[in-house]
């Protein structure tokens, strides 16, 4: 009887610690963004695979370090056989951080005729001009490179909206004085329209959204569309974000620096 009890108990503690290990790892899994965002892009993907807009379009990427190594040589087709005419690659986040991947990236993708893109990821509690020079002192764009470009998504803890949007319009002239060319708006529709339409209908806007619609943001202009962040592509391990531009390569390379 007592060695019974003494075997239900040493039951009851593992599965306790069971729990308390699952939900810990759980916990990781949420707080860590590229973990998180990865796994959950890779379930999707198995339910079901994105649906490409059909129009008057050409398709593109945007990546990042969380694609890891990317086999440049192999990219050239996305979802559908969509041609890949296009990529934009994350340079720079915040003050200080420049993605692992870039220096590889930016050379790589250069070779192939395809147009190419920078973007900085803008962490709303850090100091906006401090973000412009780590995107400037990171990326050396030339002729034929798309604008540069700012992908803002999130509020801030530290500052209020208004104080926020200064800080995105200052990052904004410090990058257009420094290439000579007004950068595109990366962001959410809903987020657009929330907080930047009034203020930032002026740049050419990437909008994301994934629902399945036939255009991306209503009684807004945009020019580009992140349509899934669960696609695939040759060259691509894992999931990966799509993209199209309204128009033709002609009218996107009129965009590029000349």
């Amino acid at each position: 009887m007592g060695k019974r009890v003494r075997k239900n108990r040493y039951k009851r503690y593992f599965f306790i610690l069971l729990f308390i290990n699952i939900s810990y790892l759980s916990y990781q899994y949420i707080e860590t963004p590229s973990v998180y965002q990865y796994f959950k892009s890779v379930f999707k993907r198995l339910i079901y695979s994105p649906k490409v807009p059909l129009g008057s379009f050409i398709y593109g990427l945007d990546v990042s370090e969380y694609q890891g190594v990317i086999a440049w040589d192999k990219i050239g087709v996305l979802n559908e056989g969509k041609s890949v005419d296009f990529v934009i690659i994350r340079a720079t986040a915040g003050i200080n951080h420049r993605d692992r991947y870039f220096t590889s990236n930016w050379r790589e993708g250069g070779n192939k005729n395809i147009l190419k893109g920078a973007y900085h990821y803008f962490r709303p509690n850090e100091n906006s001009t401090q973000q412009a020079h780590n995107f400037i002192k990171n990326v050396k764009l030339s002729s034929g490179d798309l604008p540069p470009i700012l992908d803002i998504e999130r509020v801030s803890k530290v500052q209020s909206i208004n104080s926020l949007k200064l800080g995105v319009k200052n990052w904004m002239k410090i990058v257009e004085d420094h290439y000579g060319i007004k950068p595109i708006l990366y962001t959410g529709a809903h987020y657009y329209k929330d907080y930047l339409a009034e203020d930032f209908s002026d740049y050419l806007l990437w909008v994301a959204n994934y629902n399945e619609v036939d255009i991306p943001l209503k009684k807004h202009n945009w020019i580009m569309w992140q349509f899934s962040e669960n696609g695939t592509a040759s060259g691509v391990k894992g999931p990966v974000d799509l993209n199209l531009f309204k128009g033709s390569i002609v009218e996107l390379r009129n965009y590029a620096l000349k």
